[in-house]
């Protein structure tokens, strides 16, 4: 499939999900730009682990930051953003080899879609703590 019809189905699939979860409308096309720019670095990258881990630090970031701007919680648009690199074809295929008998193969796939779901996770909680600790620091003055 090509890269063009591939960002549009990312853009589509975002601001569906978010549609679907009802977030506030100000922050639906916000979370599918986002979420474009995510997965267009993602392809970029070749889509592997370090891709997936790249891609979620960008969408977390951008999160991030539009959620200060907004003033309204990161999760919100994090949780539209990260829908189109969630692995799912890869959960799916490796079902379908454990239920065929190759296990080979689902050992294979399985590994390296339980590497990019920890890719993702260790993303968002990197970004989040980051930008938890550098916020909370900037108010507070230092003991005497």
């Amino acid at each position: 499939m090509s890269w063009e019809i591939q960002l549009i189905a990312c853009f589509a699939a975002s601001l569906s999900f978010s549609v679907l979860v009802r977030q506030p409308k100000g922050s639906m096309l916000i979370s599918a730009v986002i979420a474009t720019a995510g997965y267009s670095l993602f392809l970029l990258m070749g889509q592997n682990t370090l891709a997936y881990f790249t891609a979620t630090l960008l969408i977390g970031l951008s999160c991030e930051i539009c959620a200060r701007i907004m003033k309204r919680a990161a999760t919100l648009f994090v949780t539209g953003a990260i829908i189109p690199l969630v692995p799912g074809v890869g959960l799916y295929n490796t079902m379908r080899y454990v239920v065929e008998g190759n296990y080979h193969q689902a050992m294979s796939t399985g590994a390296s879609t339980v590497l990019g779901l920890c890719a993702i996770a260790l993303a968002i909680t990197t970004t989040s703590v980051l930008f938890s600790a550098f916020f909370s620091r900037r108010g507070k003055k230092a003991a005497p």
